[in-house]
C-alpha cells in the first residue's frame, strides 16, 4: 500500500519531510488511521519535527484569525 502524495509504503517510517507533508497537508485532507498513527510515532520520537509542528499549528489558527477577520 503506498501512502498519496508520497510515493512510498505505509509500513515504513516516516521521514522528518514526509512529517512537515503530513502536518501542513491534514488542513486541507484528512490523514488516514495509519498516516496518523505514524506522525505520533514519528513526532515521539523528533524533538525538531515536535517543535516544527507545534509552530504550524500556531500559523495556521493566526491564519485562520487573520482570514475571519477579513471575511467580516
Amino acid at each position: 500500500m503506498r501512502r498519496a502524495g508520497l510515493g512510498r509504503a505505509v509500513s515504513a517510517p516516516l521521514t522528518c519531510r514526509e512529517t512537515t507533508y503530513l502536518v501542513c497537508g491534514d488542513r486541507d485532507e484528512p490523514m488516514t488511521d495509519e498516516q496518523r498513527r505514524q506522525l505520533q510515532a514519528h513526532l515521539a520520537t523528533c524533538a525538531a519535527c515536535q517543535v516544527a509542528a507545534r509552530q504550524f499549528a500556531q500559523l495556521f489558527g493566526q491564519l485562520d484569525i487573520l482570514f475571519a477577520k477579513d471575511a467580516k
